[in-house]
This record gives structure tokens, C-alpha cells and sequence, in this order.
């Protein structure tokens, strides 16, 4: 066909239909078009909702229909597997692919559309939203105040971090906090400094380059995120030198800086394993961190007034204003009236009730029943990215999460493992007597006393926290077999591309020809693979040698099995990352593995938390994503490269001397009377306590003894992740024959009623993703219901609906929205805790007291301690 056609009628696409219109105005006419003339104004901002219009309709016009044509073909086969895909698109391609007899009026059109949205810009409408699909490589990005305001941030919020990791509550300045402030400070050096500059090899370097750019803004951005990542080796080093733990005198500044360092590099290094499954690939969206880039946008990026379902406000002005609003409401769930965050109003009506308290509540009970739990943003948002993360996983996980409450009700009231004499839904230890487990009564030296163990009591868990653990032991077979078999297209590419990366220099855009952001990304140098197995053979050798020169007591040959563990379990965990906005660390499994080879060597158990559950996979996540921050927003991979591994050497020194200060300075650190709250209530407790836990009384103790269930927990999660692969595989081949024979057999009443019923419910189970699932019935202890429901409500408005109805709105605003409530809530918490908080000033009053002044403020069970005053088996007979 050619490339004009007639027109009659206009039908809608992607949530655009003629009714956006005056139906009174469009009459029927016959006049000879481009295919674009048929796009209206609204359905444009749909397409190319960053000004890119012109671009979009060029290349509509001037498509053939046998390329795009092939592009659709091509595009079908491709996302087939993928969790993200537009469904309503997805169809609408199919059925494009039938011809235009079949599909009916505006193929042309549509095939063009679908095909120009596939090859020239993205399917998906979040993404679309945040980058653009051109790219101008002459906007000033590494530039000198770029790094200036970066690397000053991040020392600045490296600091702050540190110094604050051990007080509880901590305080921090996030990327949404810093955000704000790089841009004024952009703009202020804008102002202020002049034009000098120098000549480096043909390229001019100046101070003051002209106005403050996007790129800047994103290129700063991802230089400071590095501070987010320098406090996790604190942990171990605090618990180990502290005296209320262990007490270790070898700790010096040279141990804390080899350790911090090697812990940083090696997550850097394994970062150039894990770009090539996280990315790259086109269905690597990284959901989270597109409201951080749409705040950017929104700050940097002018933009022409348009009328959007009667908005004409900019997205800068909506920031500000929206931020302004909420960082004055937040006085009010954060300080004023406090039960607008715990808003338990269900158990305000009976305060006594205790089974009220245990379904409805939301500090002791399920929170099971009650639609409105909070009027709290940071609440709503707490357990789901509800502006952010995409519908069908929020909704998979909610409904997962009933179903966990239900399971944690049958095990509590059953008194399962002695759950009854417990509160239901605890993350703490507890002894035989229902108090916390104190775990000084059982160690001498560092090491467990199996006499005072058994004069004192075995750890006891709650039902709630025995299902976390045990989903959470089902979830590691779940997620790297449903991933490698689901997604084993991607990840054969990946891993084939690796190799050839390796082997033959072979690019990381080359033959990404679907991802138009990969073809604009490959005008810039990449950065080889070689470099970052440099950084990471570096940083191995470096933990050897820190190993054989301090007395850590743990074998040299434990980082190498850190890294095989990564190598396997972080591609499929960092893709789901990437495609669902969810994520679960390695550290349970790391915990059992190394419970049961290195039993009651705690140092040793310290070391592999510190380097299998953080340094690896979890930096080296946030490493990814950072960098596909700048695929998106056009940053060479060598600039972000420089400046990662530049902050990151700097801010390990000022991570290590702020340690150090805080450990020789602050008086009382870890006690629980610290004036300035410096309790170690969230850092070195935790992880001391765990530490004992499995570092002392060892995993064999754990799964054959106390908590035998737990052990078979992997054998479910197996079952689970094979029956899932096998229905989703070979369902769609035979369920429909089933089905039309069922249809011609039973009698039509009886078939409606199955189509009606099972066949919808066997349907689903074609596309339900069982890692989700899991991960939904995993995430109870402390957490529950209460802190969901508001997510899964916000998640259904602004992440099902709206892209359905309000899709050009959803595009310019969504998640400017999203990135301005948070601001406002951050910014308001900083001023806050300075303000009322770090020299307490209490509000007693009934809106500050009401949500835990019955029995949902309480820790208790719901069966009374025995006269013996414990429950459990006899003293002196513990497993």
C-alpha cells in the first residue's frame, strides 16, 4: 500500500478513542492523508509524550507496510515471555498480523503506529514517558561541576549515613532528597562561575559550559547514589569492634579500610557480569527508577503548554507544588497526629478485643479486614512502589499476602512450634518464657556455652515470621528456575553475549536492533567487560590477603564460594529487579550455607553476610541500575565508569573515618539508655544477634532440630517452580482442545458454568509468575496487611486505570507524582528529626496515643505462659 489512504472514521489506540473528541465536530469526509493526519492531539500525547512528535509522525508517514509489517512479526515473537508487555498491545499486534480484511478499519494506521512504537521509541508506556527516543551527544555531561556538586553530595551523605547508621531511628539524605538540591546548586554555578577553560585532546573543558543540563543533573545524580552504598560493611566492623559485642581488637582503621574497600570494588567488578541480563535487554525496565528520572525531567527539562484532559500545568510547577503540599501535610501523620499513619480504627472500637486486635490490627495484628490503614504516603509506599512498580505484581503479591495470613492464622492457632504463647506477627526472638531472647545468656567468649543454653531456653519464633522465613527459603528454587526456564531466550543471549564479549570484543548494543535506546546509546565508547573483571580479580586478591593477614579465623577459600553462589543466584535475582521492581537478597541463603559449613565461627559468618548478601549482588544491582539510568537518559557507560569508580574510592575513606570516629568518640554507642538514641538498635543487633543465631548455634541446629520444617521448604519450592513451567509451557497447547471437547460433551448450561468459573482460574495459572507469589506470602514479620492495602489500592489507580483511561495524563504526571510526594515526605522528615526529633519533644495527646493504647499496642499471645513459667520442652533436654 501506499503511504496516503482514505478516511472516514478515527477509532482509538492505546486508551485514546474518538470519544476524546466532539463527536460533533469530526464529520464524515473523504480526503487523501498522511497516516499521521489521522493521529489526533491527544493520542500524540500518548505516542510522544516529551515534545518528540514531529519525529514520531515522520516516521509514521513514511513506513512502509511490508517493514512494519516485519517489525510487528518480529516484535510478537520477542515479548512473547515478557511479564511487561502491554496486553492490549500485544492483541492488537496479533490481530494486526491477520491483514487488514480481518482486522478491520485503520490497519494502516494502527500497523504503523505499533511497528513505529516497537523500532523508534518503546512499548511500554512508563518508559516512554521518561526518555526520549533521540539523543544530542553535543549537551555538556561530565563536566567539572557536574563532578564538583556529585562527589561534594556524596561525601556530604556519606557522612551522614555513617554517622547515623547506628541510631534508630537513622537519618539520611536520599537520592529524592539530593535531587532537590543539585538542582539549585547547578543553577547557582551557572550564576557564579566563569568561562575558563582548557583545551584536552581536541575537547574544551570549561568551569561553566552554559546553562545546567538533564545530563548533568543525571550524571550528578548517579555520582552521588555511590554514597547510598559505603554503609553496609559498617555492620560487621561495628560488631565486631564494639565491646557490648564482640570486642575484637584486631579491628584497626587499616582492617575497616581494606574491608570497605575490597567490599565496594568487588560489587563494581560483578556490576560488568550483571549489565549484560539487566541493561541491555529491551524487557529490563527497572521500573523504580523511572520517578527519578521523570523528577529530573521535571526540574531541567522545558517543556510547551499543552491541555491534557483540561491540565495545562508544567511538570515543574506540578513538582513543586505537590512537594510544597506534602512536605506540610507530612506534619501531620509524622508528628501532629500520628494515628493518621496507624490509622487502626477498627480497633478503636473494642481497644480490649484481642481478636479484633490479632485480624484487624496494624502493630500486633494481620491487618486483615480494614480498607484504610493509613494516611501516610511513606506508609502507603512501604511495601510496594505504588506509582512505580507494574499492577499485575503488585496485585499478584497482595493477593499472595492474604493467602499468607490465612497460613499464619492456621499455624498461630494450632500453636504450631508453640506459635500460641507468642505475638503472631513478630520478626523478634523470643525465650520459653515469651520474653526477647537474650542472647548474652548463652555465650561465652563469643562462642556458645551448650550448659548455659540449656539452663536458659532455645530461640522461639512467631508464626509470621516462621512463614517469612520458610517462603523465603521456598523463594531462592522459585525465582533461578521459573526465571532460567521462563526467560531462558534472554538469558541464553545474555550469557552467550558475555562469552563473546570476552572472547571477541563483540559490543553490548551490537544486534540489539529492537531497543532504540541501545542504537543511540552505541555513538558512545563502551566500557569493556575486561575492566570490571580487572576491578573484581583486584578486590579478590585484596580479601585474601586481608584474610591471611588478620585474625578473622575464616578460610581464604570462603570469598571464591561467595562469588560461585552470586555467579549462579544474582543474573535471575537482578532480572527480576529489572522487570518487576521487586527484590530479595541472597542473605538467608548465605546464612544456612554458611551455618552449616562454618559452624560456631561467627566472624566467619560476619564476613560471608558482609560479601554473599551485599557486596555482591546487591551493590552490583545498584551499580546495574544506575547504569541503565543513563542508558535511558544517554550518559556514556565510560563517563558513569569514571565516576563510580572515582566516588568510590572516595567516599570509602570518608566512610572509614567517620566509622572510626563514631566507634572511639560517640559515648555509650549501643546501649540502650543513649542519650542521643545511638542504640544500634537497627544495624548491630540485628546482625549480631544473627550472627549467634547461625554462626553459633549452627544451621544443622536450626533445620533438623528446632525448625525441621524449614528444610523442606526448598523441596516445595522446586515442586512449585517445575509445576509452574510445565502448565505455562504446555498448557496453551493442550488446554484448548480440552476445552472445545468439554464444550461439545457437557450439556450448555453445565459449560457455562465452568467457562464462567475453572477455566478462567486454570487460565490465569498460564500467566500468574509463582515468583511473585512467593515473595507475597514471604513478606509478613513485622510487616502486614496494614502497610499494603493502601499500596495495592494507590497501585490500582495509578498503575491499572489510569494507564487505561487517563494514559496521556498518567504519561506527563504519573510519576513526577510519584517522585514529589516523596520528596515532599523526605524533605519533611530531615526538618523534622532536627526540628523534634534528635532532642525528643513528645506530643501526648489522644490522635498521638490512640493507635497503641489497646491491645494492638501490645506483644502478647493469645495462650498464657504454663505455671512452670515456660512452655517448650523440659530445661536441659533442648535440641
Amino acid at each position: 500500500m501506499s503511504g496516503t489512504m482514505e478516511i472516514i472514521d478515527d477509532d482509538g489506540i492505546d486508551g485514546i478513542n474518538s470519544n476524546d473528541s466532539d463527536p460533533e465536530k469530526i464529520q464524515p469526509r473523504v480526503i487523501e492523508e498522511r497516516w499521521g493526519d489521522q493521529i489526533s492531539h491527544e493520542m500524540l500525547e500518548v505516542l510522544a509524550p516529551n515534545g518528540e512528535g514531529e519525529h514520531i509522525l515522520n516516521i509514521i508517514n513514511n513506513m512502509t507496510e511490508e517493514e512494519a509489517v516485519a517489525i510487528i512479526a518480529e516484535s510478537v515473537k520477542f515479548h512473547a515471555d515478557d511479564w511487561n508487555f502491554p496486553s492490549d498491545m500485544r492483541d492488537r499486534m496479533k490481530r494486526l498480523l491477520e491483514g487488514p480484511k480481518l482486522y478491520g478499519d485503520f490497519y494502516d494506521r494502527d500497523l504503523r503506529i505499533d511497528a513505529t512504537m516497537m523500532r523508534y521509541s518503546s512499548p511500554y508506556p512508563g518508559v516512554r514517558a521518561v526518555a526520549e527516543p533521540l539523543d544530542n551527544s553535543d549537551v555538556p555531561v561530565e563536566t567539572i561541576r557536574a563532578y564538583f556538586l556529585g562527589i561534594g553530595w556524596a561525601v556530604i551523605g556519606t557522612f551522614m549515613s555513617t554517622f547515623f547508621n547506628s541510631r534508630f531511628p537513622s537519618i539520611s539524605l536520599s537520592g529524592t532528597v539530593i535531587q532537590i538540591l543539585l538542582f539549585p546548586c547547578g543553577k547557582f554555578l551557572t550564576w557564579v562561575l566563569p568561562d575558563w577553560g582548557l583545551t584536552v585532546a581536541g575537547t574544551r573543558h570549561s568551569l561553566n559550559p552554559g546553562p545546567w543540563t538533564f545530563k548533568e543533573q543525571m550524571f550528578a545524580t548517579i555520582t552521588y547514589n555511590i554514597a547510598i552504598y559505603t554503609t553496609n560493611s559498617y555492620g560487621m566492623i561495628l560488631v565486631q569492634k564494639s565491646p557490648v559485642f564482640y570486642g575484637e581488637s584486631f579491628v584497626t582503621f587499616g582492617y575497616q579500610l581494606m574491608l570497605t574497600l575490597f567490599v565496594q570494588l568487588m560489587g563494581m567488578g560483578f556490576a560488568g557480569y550483571l549489565r549484560r541480563f539487566s541493561v541491555y535487554p529491551v524487557k529490563a525496565l527497572w521500573p523504580t527508577i523511572l520517578p527519578l528520572i521523570a523528577m529530573n525531567r521535571a526540574l531541567t527539562k522545558p517543556e510547551p503548554k499543552q491541555n491534557i484532559y483540561g491540565w495545562t500545568i508544567s511538570r515543574y510547577k506540578f513538582f513543586y507544588i505537590t512537594t510544597l503540599c506534602m512536605f506540610f501535610y507530612y506534619w501531620f501523620p509524622g508528628y501532629l497526629f500520628t494515628a493518621l499513619a496507624t490509622f487502626n480504627w477498627m480497633t478503636w472500637i473494642a481497644p480490649q478485643n484481642f481478636t479484633l486486635a490479632l485480624i484487624t490490627g496494624s502493630g500486633l495484628g494481620l491487618g486483615l479486614f480494614n480498607p484504610i490503614t493509613t494516611f501516610d504516603w511513606n506508609v502507603a509506599t512501604s511495601s510496594y512502589a505504588a506509582l512505580a512498580q507494574p499492577f499485575f505484581a503488585t496485585c499478584t503479591m497482595y493477593i499472595s499476602s492474604i493467602l499468607g495470613a490465612f497460613i499464619i492464622l492456621g499455624i498461630y492457632y494450632s500453636n504450631m512450634y508453640n506459635t500460641g504463647y507468642l505475638p503472631i506477627n513478630s520478626s523478634a526472638a523470643f525465650a520459653n518464657d515469651g520474653t526477647s531472647f537474650n542472647v548474652q545468656k548463652i555465650v561465652v567468649n563469643n562462642r556458645l556455652d551448650e550448659k548455659l543454653y540449656q539452663n536458659y531456653s532455645p530461640p522461639f519464633y512467631s508464626a509470621g515470621y516462621i512463614l517469612t522465613v520458610g517462603a523465603n527459603f521456598a523463594f531462592y528454587p522459585v525465582y533461578f528456575l521459573y526465571i532460567m526456564g521462563n526467560q531462558w531466550s534472554t538469558m541464553k543471549h545474555a550469557f552467550i553475549d558475555f562469552y563473546k564479549g570476552l572472547r571477541y570484543g563483540k559490543g553490548n548494543y551490537e544486534g540489539n536492533t529492537m531497543d532504540v535506546h541501545s542504537r543511540l546509546m552505541a555513538k558512545y565508547k563502551e566500557v569493556p567487560d575486561w575492566w570490571f573483571l580487572l576491578i573484581l580479580f583486584g578486590a579478590i586478591i585484596v580479601s585474601v590477603i586481608f584474610l591471611k593477614i588478620f585474625p578473622t579465623d575464616t578460610p581464604v577459600w570462603l570469598p571464591f564460594l561467595m562469588i560461585a553462589i552470586n555467579i549462579v543466584f544474582a543474573v535471575p535475582l537482578s532480572f527480576l529487579s529489572a522487570t518487576t521492581g521487586t527484590n530479595l537478597g541472597l542473605g538467608a541463603l548465605v546464612q544456612v550455607i554458611t551455618g552449616f559449613i562454618l559452624p560456631n565461627n561467627p566472624n566467619a559468618f560476619l564476613f560471608a553476610q558482609t560479601l554473599g548478601s551485599w557486596a555482591l549482588a546487591g551493590y552490583g544491582d545498584n551499580y546495574v541500575q544506575d547504569q541503565k539510568m543513563a542508558h535511558y537518559c544517554k550518559i556514556s557507560p565510560r563517563a558513569v565508569f569514571r565516576s563510580q569508580i572515582g566516588t568510590i574510592i572516595i567516599t570509602c575513606f570518608v566512610a572509614v573515618g567517620t566509622q572510626d570516629f563514631v566507634l572511639t568518640s560517640v559515648k555509650g554507642l549501643c546501649t540502650p539508655n543513649q542519650p542521643s538514641r545511638f542504640t544500634c538498635a537497627n544495624d548491630g543487633f540485628p546482625l549480631y544477634a544473627s550472627s549467634l543465631m547461625w554462626g553459633l548455634l549452627g544451621s544443622d541446629r536450626m533445620f533438623n532440630s528446632l525448625y525441621p520444617l524449614f528444610k523442606w521448604c526448598f523441596l516445595m519450592g522446586t515442586a512449585i517452580a517445575i509445576l509452574f513451567l510445565v502448565c505455562q509451557g504446555y498448557g496453551p497447547i493442550y488446554l484448548p482442545p480440552i476445552r472445545e471437547k468439554l464444550r461439545v460433551k457437557l450439556r450448555p448450561r453445565t459449560f457455562e458454568i465452568l467457562d464462567s468459573t475453572l477455566f478462567p482460574f486454570v487460565a490465569s495459572l498460564l500467566w500468574l509468575n509463582p515468583i511473585l507469589i512467593i515473595q507475597g506470602i514471604q513478606h509478613w514479620a513485622p510487616s502486614n496487611l496494614s502497610y499494603k492495602t493502601p499500596g495495592m489500592i494507590l497501585s490500582f489507580i495509578f498503575m491499572y486505570w489510569m494507564p487505561r483511561h487517563r494514559l496521556a495524563w498518567w504519561e506527563k504526571y504519573n510519576y513526577v507524582l510519584s517522585a514529589a510526594l516523596t520528596a515532599g515526605v523526605a524533605v519533611s522528615g530531615l526538618i523534622m528529626f532536627f526540628a523534634v526529633g534528635y532532642n525528643p519533644k513528645s506530643l501526648k495527646w489522644w490522635g498521638n496515643t490512640v493507635s497503641s493504647a489497646g491491645i494492638d499496642g501490645s506483644s502478647k499471645g493469645i495462650l498464657p505462659i504454663p505455671a512452670r513459667g515456660y512452655f517448650g520442652p523440659p530445661k536441659g533436654s533442648f535440641p
